[in-house]
Order: structure tokens, then C-alpha cells, then sequence
């Protein structure tokens, strides 16, 4: 991308030239907060199609980070084909759940929302003149990253385990599924909550000292991807839904969005994947 065009897009949103990036920040907070509070509010009926307010308010999310994606890959008017190349191919791979889940057009949309993420990723992370580890590792070095992540939570996925085996019995599944099927949800909530939602905080606050962000990071890439998993706990037990997003957030949130800010989004996933491939795999 020419200089001329990093310019025009960083004078638009005030980025290094002295206005509030905050604004931005904090007004995808405000987004994310609306559709969380009408989500639990809204009666399930209103919306057959989804089976839960969860379902119902990932799905809106993922669309709201959607919309914001390709506003900025509208923006840079530069087209990538590797970066594109890739992006389709995390997005297709996502397609995989389509033989497991039942909910066709919320994996359709999931897959779609991943390769618009993943694309614009790639270009902010340009913009806000941050190296983009994940995309300069090759096929092999990808792997090894991914089984190294892997291997790092061997011990949160076990606690994972133990955590469900208290609300349902442990029946071993079919493996092979379970280690393929495993690989949406680690790519695209990686993808969508993690690589691009840093690659967005990077932009946003471009000029700004690292030091000085790291908490906007953190609270970004931790906090809304674990509400996400508690609206229908909201519901019933406040109290309770607020004890397991803090807990979710010391042992499994935390740590994937610090490998993905400190290492490559191919460790992050490899991390995730193994947490849920356990979990399938027992029968969870």
C-alpha cells in the first residue's frame, strides 16, 4: 500500500494525528454492549432460528465484526491475492461443521465473516505498521506452531474436561471427527475475536507507545469472547455467569490472546483446537 493511502485512512479515523482514538475503541465496546443487552432481552421466539441466546448473540457479533471488516478492506483500495488466497481457504476450512452442526446458515455466515476478518487483519496490522507474524511462516513452520500450541494446553484442556464432567458423562467419540471438526471453532474464533480484533486495537491506536495500550488490547481480545459464552447464564444466575467468565478469562482466554499478541495466530489456534478437540472427543 502506497504511503499516500496509509495516510488518508489514518487522517479519516484521527490515528496519529492527535485526535481521540478512544472514540473508535470504545465505540465498538458501546456495539458489542447493545447487541449483548437486546440479545438477553429479546425473547428466544422473536427468533426461532437460533436455539439459544448464545447462538443468537455470536452469530450477531460475528456479523457486527463482518461489517466493520469490510468497511476498512473497502477503504484501503489495495488488493492482496496472497492475503485473499489465505483468507478463503481459513473461511472454507470452517465449512467443515457443516457435516456436524445442523445450523447451515450460521456456519455459512461464520465462514464468510472469517475471511472478510482474517483479510482486513492483514491489511490494518499494514496500516499500523505492525509485523504481521502469522502471515510471514511458511506451511511447515505453521504446523509447527500449531503443534506447539497444541501441546501447550494439554493441561487446560483436561481441566476443561473435568469442568464438564460435571454436568454430563463422559462418552468417547470418534476421534478422527472430533480432531477435524474441532478446527472450525479454533479457526474462526481466533480469527474473528482474536487476530482481527488486535489487528483493529493496533490501528486504532497507531503512534501510540505499546506500553501504554496493552490493557485496550487485553480487555478486547479477552473480554467479549468470553461474555459470549455466558448470556443464557446471565439469565439464570448473574452472579455465577460473571464467576465463570472470570475464570474462563485466567485460564483459557488470557492465555490464547497472549499468544496470538506475543507469538502467530497458528499457536493460538493450535491452543484452542486442542481444548476443543479433547472436549468433542469425549463427548462434550
Amino acid at each position: 500500500m502506497d504511503n499516500k493511502s496509509v495516510k488518508r485512512i489514518k487522517q479519516m479515523h484521527g490515528s496519529g494525528n492527535g485526535a481521540n482514538p478512544g472514540k473508535l475503541y470504545f465505540a465498538f465496546w458501546g456495539a458489542f454492549a447493545l447487541l449483548y443487552i437486546v440479545g438477553i432481552a429479546l425473547p428466544l421466539r422473536v427468533t426461532p432460528h437460533y436455539y439459544n441466546r448464545m447462538s443468537r448473540i455470536w452469530n450477531w457479533t460475528e456479523v457486527m465484526s463482518f461489517f466493520l471488516a469490510v468497511y476498512y478492506i473497502i477503504k484501503t483500495r489495495v488488493f492482496q491475492w496472497r492475503q485473499a488466497v489465505i483468507a478463503l481457504l481459513l473461511g472454507a476450512v470452517c465449512l467443515i461443521s457443516l457435516f456436524r452442526d445442523p445450523r447451515t446458515a450460521d456456519i455459512i455466515v461464520t465462514s464468510i465473516c472469517v475471511t472478510a476478518t482474517f483479510y482486513a487483519g492483514c491489511r490494518l496490522f499494514e496500516l499500523a505498521n505492525v509485523e504481521n507474524a502469522s502471515l510471514n511462516i511458511n506451511i511447515v513452520g505453521s504446523i509447527r506452531y500449531f503443534g506447539i500450541g497444541a501441546m501447550i494446553s494439554i493441561p487446560l484442556a483436561f481441566l476443561n474436561v473435568l469442568y464438564f464432567s460435571f454436568t454430563g458423562q463422559i462418552r468417547l467419540g470418534n476421534v478422527l471427527h472430533s480432531a477435524v471438526f474441532a478446527l472450525k471453532p479454533a479457526i474462526a474464533e481466533e480469527v474473528i475475536f482474536h487476530f482481527f480484533l488486535l489487528a483493529y486495537t493496533y490501528f486504532i491506536f497507531s503512534g501510540k507507545e505499546e506500553n501504554k495500550i496493552k490493557v485496550y488490547i487485553y480487555a478486547l481480545l479477552v473480554v467479549p469472547h468470553e461474555l459470549l459464552h455466558y448470556p443464557d447464564l446471565f439469565v439464570k444466575s448473574p452472579i455465577m455467569a460473571i464467576i465463570m467468565c472470570v475464570l474462563n478469562s485466567v485460564f483459557f482466554g488470557l492465555p490464547m490472546a497472549l499468544l496470538m499478541k506475543k507469538k502467530n495466530l497458528q499457536m493460538a489456534a493450535g491452543m484452542h483446537w486442542f481444548v476443543d478437540f479433547v472436549r468433542f472427543a469425549v463427548g462434550f
